[in-house]
């Protein structure tokens, strides 16, 4: 048993000597490398960056250009008018101008009228100058001039059946026109009541009658415009 143990002793030796060589090299490869690391960032050369120097070179500015000539005003140019020299012809007879003649006054015929026709026939009644178009009366100037009481059954336009209910109330808007003599013989539906009622309001107003119109003492057609309103009875 002595020389077993003689043995093993030997061996185990050189097991442990391994280990405190690789540890201790190892220790030293790492102090190594961090010294060497230390000293390459001390001592770091800083380069300088080189210096350029830029020269610009510009030439004079030129001078600036003369200013235009003045304008020239020009004239107008006239043309010479050549002036026509007129010879007179030998034996030239100059005919003298004839005067117009002097129209005598027309004193109009014994017994006749002013403004009548020449030629015409003595104490008729000179012919009344043409009408001109119908005068516009204001709707209520031609209210007042009414002849009729509109509101009456014979002057008013009734409702049929089926729009006669009670409270129901239509109106239209329309145009009158009427003759010399008042008497209305044209009406035109500006705005409709109803189909059914405006042939009824045309017929019906028709038989109106109005006071003539009458311009510088004459009477003369005229229009205007009437709202007339149909209220169920």
């Amino acid at each position: 048993m002595a020389f077993e143990s003689f043995l093993t002793q030997d061996k185990q030796r050189p097991k442990r000597g391994r280990r405190i060589t690789y540890t201790v090299s190892l220790i030293l490869h790492v102090a190594a490398l961090i010294v060497a690391l230390v000293y390459s960032f001390w001592h770091v050369d800083e380069l300088s960056p080189p210096s350029v120097q830029v020269t610009f070179m510009s030439a004079a500015t030129p001078p600036p250009p003369p200013p235009p000539p003045p304008k020239r005003k020009s004239t107008p140019k006239t043309k010479p008018v050549p002036t026509q020299i007129v010879q007179p012809r030998p034996n030239q007879i100059v005919q003298p101008k004839e005067q117009p003649k002097e129209e005598e006054p027309d004193e109009g015929q014994e017994g006749g009228v002013e403004g009548g026709v020449a030629g015409g026939v003595v104490g008729s009644v000179p012919s009344a100058a043409p009408a001109g178009p119908p005068r516009f009366l204001p709707p209520n100037v031609a209210r007042g001039n009414l002849l009729i009481d509109p509101q009456a059954d014979a002057y008013r336009v009734k409702l049929p059946p089926a729009l006669a209910k009670a409270g129901m109330i239509l109106w239209a808007m329309v145009k009158l026109c009427a003759n010399k003599e008042g008497h209305v013989d044209d009406v035109k539906i500006i705005k409709g009541a109803d189909p059914t009622v405006d042939p009824n309001i045309i017929s019906t107003l028709k038989t109106w009658r109005f006071k003539p119109a009458v311009v510088e003492g004459r009477p003369v057609p005229f229009c205007t415009t009437y709202r007339y309103e149909i209220a169920a009875r």
